[in-house]
């Protein structure tokens, strides 16, 4: 898609993983430009996973929690 290569978009995941995991993060965090199609969708891939870790440490879900 973007010409990223497979290590580039682990890295990118990972790192939306470390993100999700943190409350005050956001998606609209993502670091990576519109046009690195694919390093976006792993870095949102990985916040996603990181969201539900954080929700199954909380006990409670994302629009569940008053922040």
């Amino acid at each position: 898609m973007d010409g990223s290569t497979k290590n580039e978009e682990a890295e990118a995941i990972r790192l939306g993983w470390e993100a999700g995991k943190i409350e005050e993060r956001s998606a609209c965090d993502c670091p990576y430009d519109p046009n690195a199609v694919g390093l976006r969708f792993a870095w949102l891939d990985g916040f996603s996973k990181g969201r539900v870790e954080l929700e199954k440490a909380t006990g409670t879900e994302a629009a569940t929690r008053i922040q």
